[in-house]
């Protein structure tokens, strides 16, 4: 798909790796750039998932020779992908300006902690400690009060994403403008895409902005409940309608004397039959609904495997292994997954220079502008990802029902996932919205929707009812268990999956019982996934015409989050970090740690070096550290670490939301969009979550009102007044 673009790649971190291989999935050709002795994780689980069919190349860049190899690279790249903060990279040659200079078409996307153009970017890249100073540790749930670390790492996954997005939002101004430039993200950026479902104000309405959290333990389990024999299961009724009285397991139970009238009468209802009896019921009754399993369990989930999403590989390190795969579906399967490179395998291969196609045409105003998507979607996991081709500049118009979009009564859900739209009211259950839905079909360049599909092709939203308008359009959809296996049609939403995928007993720390994750992170993720693929889609359709259509799948998001781990040739689990009982972190070294004053900081000192220098700040002991800094105030302790050369943070902590909004600098670097909407006022959201240089991001449209733009729309299709009347008389459009 990606076959004429060649990336350049140097970095160790989760971020980098993973967007380089989602580029290579896509049959881009990576070269993996590794110090001398490679890669420190080599022989790690993570290093084989996150380096499948990269080239590796081993240059020491602290000597001219290295340099000069690189050089010679770049001359016939697209792409250098890097983690390098802009000093670094300056001492390199390698920052924006320099590389602009010296390769005009080269894309440069740089991941680093903070934003681009943020006063921390200079600080760790650690993901600890930029959930700490971001304030993400205000929102994770925990069995005591006061900041929470996060297991799941929700900003690398996210910067992943962006920066592979961003990527090819560059690519596809280049084939404008014959310009290559900056596409800049940051795990810091990655945590504000992960909490826009939860973090905004809005100035009026009926969605009241979050008071802070009461200093409590929030061990959250909204529907999960522990069966029978131990095992836990995660049920998600979004109306909460569902009468577990409906069941015939539950008939048993209630004859036995259960009362279910209350919230404790029903978790001791579920602990008196099996988890596969109640999933039996649920899964009849058409109720979303999964076991938690442990993190890499889901490997080996008859759907995932059905669906490619665990993949063998024979690995030069590891052996014959099982390996998620990534979540990227095409209409004529991706090349079967290679292992990742031995060191040096590949690396003095012809690189020749680049056959992609560029223009010269001048730099769009915004890098997507031009761009024309529909979005048939609703909810959360996929419709989020227009909206932020719509940041980009896309015009994207939203088609949803004369009701609304399902989602909009979760107001703050909706707003994340609607911004940058144009809203249609439409409703393609009347056979007389037929010449609409085919105006906007041949409009489109780009299609999207997350139906259940044999719903979707009752409106004639199957991917030969919309080629039937548009043969070339770039397609995507999003499923909540992919289309290969049997469950093609089952519905699906976050929390079935972070309990699929082990994340609901990973956050909840060692020997704790799983929590529920409220911030929607397989939504986000299945999102951002989309819009990867649309990306993707539309680069080639741009550049070769050939429109593709791709899909997603909660579940294969899902499964791509195991990447710290895989099934061993003996059918055992690699082993991977997890987080301590009392979700303070990973260990003396890597974790957060409360103070005299009551305010907390995070540490990661991951050298030998910096652990000295830690236990010379800490006295000595290990097991002492945790008394040292609460006989300490917090900026003595942060003081003193940051003076040993031991990377660390303050934790922002009490109101992080009010905290990061706030803030007049988020404003000024625009992390903070603030639009105008009919029913919620002045709406504060997050802003960029790209650096793109010369090129600004602009938010012009706030989450639409139901409708809001149909007019303006149906007179760009090309009907009259004359007929729009009509139509609404008809209650076709609203």
């Amino acid at each position: 798909m990606l076959s004429d673009l060649r990336i350049v790649e140097i970095g160790e971190g989760q971020a980098v790796q993973v967007a380089g291989l989602m580029l290579s999935a896509l049959g881009a050709q990576v070269l993996k750039v590794e110090r001398p002795g490679g890669d420190p994780s080599r022989g790690l689980a993570r290093f084989a998932n996150w380096n499948r069919g990269k080239r590796s190349l081993e240059l020491d860049l602290a000597t001219p020779e290295g340099l000069a190899e690189l050089e010679q690279r770049l001359a016939g790249a697209d792409v250098l992908l890097h983690q390098f903060t802009p000093s670094r990279a300056r001492a390199l040659g390698l920052d924006d300006a320099a590389l602009a200079a010296r390769f005009p078409r080269l894309v440069t996307c740089g991941i680093t902690g903070s934003p681009y153009n943020h006063p921390d970017v200079e600080r760790s890249d650690d993901e600890l400690l930029v959930a700490a100073r971001f304030g993400a540790l205000y929102e994770n749930d925990g069995h005591r009060a006061g900041p929470i670390v996060w297991r799941f790492n929700a900003g690398s996954w996210s910067a992943a994403h962006l920066a592979a997005a961003g990527i090819l939002a560059r690519l596809v101004a280049r084939l404008q403008s014959g310009r290559g430039g900056a596409a800049h993200t940051s795990l810091f950026q990655g945590h504000m895409v992960m909490l826009s479902l939860i973090w905004a104000r809005n100035s009026k309405g009926p969605m009241p902005n979050n008071p802070p959290h009461p200093f409590k333990a929030r061990a959250i389990s909204m529907q999960l409940f522990q069966c029978q024999g131990g095992d836990w299961l995660q049920i998600m009724d979004p109306p909460r309608q569902y009468d577990y009285a409906n069941m015939p397991t539950m008939w048993e139970v209630l004859a036995e004397g259960a009362d279910i009238s209350t919230e404790e009468g029903v978790i001791d209802a579920f602990k008196r039959r099996p988890l596969e009896r109640w999933l039996a019921d649920l899964r009849a009754d058409d109720i979303a609904a999964e076991p938690a399993y442990p993190l890499g369990e889901m490997l080996r989930h008859e759907d995932v495997v059905a669906n490619g999403y665990a993949v063998e590989v024979d690995d030069p390190l590891l052996g014959r292994t099982v390996q998620p795969n990534v979540p990227f579906h095409l209409e004529a399967d991706l090349t079967r997954p290679k292992p990742a490179p031995r060191l040096g395998e590949g690396g003095d291969a012809e690189w020749t220079p680049p056959t992609a196609q560029v223009g010269s045409n001048g730099q769009p105003p915004e890098l997507l502008a031009g761009v024309r998507v529909v979005d048939f979607g609703m909810f959360l996991a996929g419709p989020m990802g227009p909206s932020m081709m719509g940041d980009m500049g896309a015009d994207v118009i939203k088609v949803e029902a004369l009701t609304g979009d399902r989602i909009r009564f979760m107001h703050r859900y909706y707003q994340a996932a609607s911004r940058s739209k144009r809203s249609i009211a439409l409703d393609l259950n009347n056979p007389g919205a037929q010449p609409i839905l085919e105006r906007l079909l041949k409009w489109a360049e780009a299609v999207h929707h997350n139906m259940r599909f044999k719903g979707a092709a009752k409106l004639g939203l199957s991917e030969e009812g919309i080629r039937q308008h548009n043969p070339d359009v770039a397609f995507n959809y999003v499923s909540a268990y992919g289309q290969r296996g049997q469950r093609g049609n089952w519905p699906g939403y976050d929390s079935i999956f972070n309990a699929i995928a082990g994340w609901e007993f990973e956050n909840a720390g060692e020997g704790n019982k799983p929590v529920f994750n409220r911030p929607g992170t397989m939504d986000v993720s299945s999102a951002q996934s989309a819009l990867v693929e649309l990306m993707a889609s539309l680069y080639v359709r741009r550049a070769h015409g050939k429109g593709h259509t791709t899909q997603t799948s909660l579940l294969g998001i899902s499964a791509f989050t195991q990447g710290e781990t895989l099934i061993l040739p003996d059918g055992s689990l690699a082993e991977t970090h997890h987080l301590t009982s009392d979700q303070t972190g990973f260990g003396p070294y890597h974790r957060i740690y409360e103070c005299q004053d009551g305010h907390w900081v995070a540490v990661a000192a991951h050298t030998d070096a910096r652990r000295a220098a830690m236990r010379q700040v800490m006295g000595g002991e290990e097991n002492g550290f945790e008394a040292n800094a609460a006989a300490r105030t917090s900026d003595d302790l942060f003081a003193a670490l940051e003076a040993a050369g031991v990377p660390c943070d303050r934790v922002t902590f009490e109101a992080a939301e009010e905290q990061f909004f706030s803030n007049p600098l988020h404003r000024e670097l625009n992390l903070i969009s603030v639009l105008e909407q009919p029913l919620y006022g002045t709406v504060e959201q997050f802003g960029a979550f790209w650096c793109f240089g010369d090129v600004p991001i602009v938010f012009r449209q706030a989450a639409p009102a139901i409708g809001q733009h149909t007019d303006e729309i149906m007179r760009e299709l090309g009907f009259s007044e004359a007929e729009i009347a009509a139509y609404r008389e008809q209650k076709i459009i609203g």
